[in-house]
């Protein structure tokens, strides 16, 4: 299936002016009445303005105005809703697309792509492309309609006065120019705030893990050198409109004088001078705002551009893959048995289904690198996989967005994380429910603890449709007799008993509420594996324990 950022930038814009076809025939019927409207206009105010010079001003309408003037209001408000409302969809469902692409193919395709710029991607850049897609069309439509109208408008009584626009096509011309010009510098400032953002989200990460007042000078330098960078690239994208936007101002005074000139050269009087204001002011908006919409062009093809570089390390196999490939994982009833090397030993690994399998191990034995060897051949093979890192990364936005990433929120799903915020204690982040899930998380999720963030990654995942869920150590964060409650609470509801739950963890706590473990060190890769009463007996497992400090009863 053609997805929508399967397209190159053209097609993906033709696609979708046809997707939402009748939203934009509207549009253009509401441009069309609003610039017949617009017309009237220009000879109306002549004609006021003779009865004025003569003192017959009394015998204007009032009303005739007025008409015209919410008339003008509302199909200019309904051909702005009409363009705007398919641009927020294209929004959503481009955001949608991307969010479900990261979460359906292995980590390692990303892995490149460091959190700051993943956010200016699904964020910033797609925001760009809405900008450009809503507010560029509707400028483009506003421009043609207003052509098609005012110019046969004009030619019927004053066409002599077209000259007199030269100096302002030439000015927004110059400013389109400037700003192509320009594009270039627009990629690469979004790149360079990707990597301010990155920055700016590790050295928070490190001030909450440790006070390392000896690494303060080297981050303020570091953040000084990007965000000089950053602003250079800023600078040097808006320069040419600094100089080039002023242009647009004596163009619109320089066609004014022209006309003036005109206007005296052929016989006319004031009256004239303002029926051609009025045209030139009506023509002004589409024109200026046509200069504009080469900097949203510029901005939204730049974007493009970064979505797309992201969209194609999706969908390239990462080198780790290609090793994964042709790991055999064999379904039998009741389990998967997956054959991989691990530690430079081939191992044999046992997942039965609809259970809860713990991996155990001394610190850096590799069980977080096991769990993403997993989780890769899984996907390879076909399996729907949800995992939940160490260091999970909540985006800039509330919770309810973090959580449902963009799918359509129906009563029933909105009712089913409420049920899950009660269940792993995040109710007490604010008053009501409601207003937990409209909770702004910060950039990274700054305004929640390191467990707390844990836990809504956590329940971003149960919320996925994913039968296979992969926690790296989920319950480091939270106290044993919370720990107990949510795994309980969880093997007690039929709905999550019907999905396979693979997680690591140094707890005995966690590894006695689990129904099967997996061993691993350094030297045999997997040491021991089986169901949980067994495991606990082995001398080695009941040693590993033991050196924790951790009362291990052996009966």
């Amino acid at each position: 299936m053609t997805t929508r950022l399967h397209r190159k930038f053209g097609p993906w814009v033709f696609h979708h002016a046809i997707e939402f076809k009748w939203f934009y025939l509207g549009a253009f019927v509401c441009l069309y009445v609003l610039q017949v409207l617009q017309s009237q206009l220009p000879e109306r105010i002549r004609q006021l303005t003779i009865l004025m010079g003569t003192g017959s001003i009394a015998a204007a309408s009032v009303w005739i105005f007025m008409g015209l003037a919410v008339g003008i209001l509302i199909f200019r408000t309904f051909s702005r809703l009409l363009f705007f409302y398919p641009a927020r969809v294209q929004q959503k469902l481009l955001r949608m697309e991307m969010l479900e692409m990261i979460e359906r193919v292995p980590s390692t395709r990303y892995a490149n792509q460091s959190q700051g710029q993943i956010f200016q991607v699904l964020f910033d850049d797609i925001n760009n492309l809405r900008a450009f897609i809503g507010f560029g069309l509707l400028q483009v439509g506003n421009l043609a309609i207003a052509a098609w109208v005012l110019i046969p408008k004009l030619n019927q009584t004053d066409g002599y006065l077209w000259p007199a626009f030269i100096p302002l096509f030439a000015s927004v011309v110059l400013f389109t120019i400037m700003t192509f010009i320009n594009q270039k510098f627009f990629k690469l400032m979004a790149d360079k705030k990707g990597e301010v953002q990155q920055y700016i989200i590790e050295a928070y990460q490190a001030k909450q893990t440790i006070k390392n007042f000896h690494r303060e000078e080297n981050f303020i330098k570091g953040f000084i050198k990007l965000s000089t960078e950053e602003l250079s690239l800023f600078f040097r994208s808006s320069i040419g409109f600094a100089i080039t936007g002023p242009y647009v101002k004596l163009g619109l005074g320089a066609s004014l004088l022209w006309a003036s000139l005109l206007i005296r050269q052929h016989g006319g009087n004031t009256s004239d001078l303002v029926f051609f204001s009025g045209f030139l002011y009506l023509f002004l908006e589409p024109v200026m705002f046509m200069s504009w919409v080469a900097v949203v062009i510029s901005q939204g093809y730049a974007a493009w551009k970064r979505v797309k570089g992201l969209y194609n390390d999706l969908e390239k196999p990462s080198s780790q893959e290609d090793e994964l490939r042709n790991v055999q994982m064999i379904p039998t009833q009741g389990y998967h048995k997956v054959i991989l090397k691990f530690w430079g030993v081939d191992c044999e690994i046992k997942i039965h289904d609809n259970s809860w399998t713990v991996l155990i191990g001394e610190t850096g034995s590799g069980k977080s690198y096991l769990l993403s060897k997993l989780a890769t051949v899984m996907i390879l093979k076909g399996e729907k996989v949800s995992m939940v890192q160490q260091e999970p990364y909540l985006f800039n936005d509330t919770i309810a967005e973090n959580i449902f990433l963009g799918t359509n929120v129906t009563p029933d799903l909105r009712a089913k994380a409420k049920r899950l915020i009660e269940m792993f204690q995040l109710d007490s982040l604010a008053p009501s429910l409601d207003e937990v899930l409209e909770l702004e998380v910060g950039e990274n999720g700054k305004r929640l603890s390191g467990g707390q963030m844990k836990r809504v990654a956590l329940v971003r995942s149960l919320m996925s449709d994913a039968p296979v869920l992969i926690w790296d150590d989920p319950f480091s964060s939270v106290d044993i007799i919370l720990e107990r409650k949510i795994i309980k609470a969880l093997k007690e509801t039929q709905e999550w008993t019907q999905k396979t739950f693979i997680i690591s963890s140094h707890r005995l706590t966690t590894v006695r509420l689990s129904d099967d473990a997996i061993f691993v060190d350094q030297t045999s890769g997997i040491r021991a594996q089986g169901h949980i009463d067994q495991l606990l007996k082995e001398a080695h497992v009941s040693q590993f324990f033991k050196q924790q400090m951790v009362d291990l009863p052996l009966a």
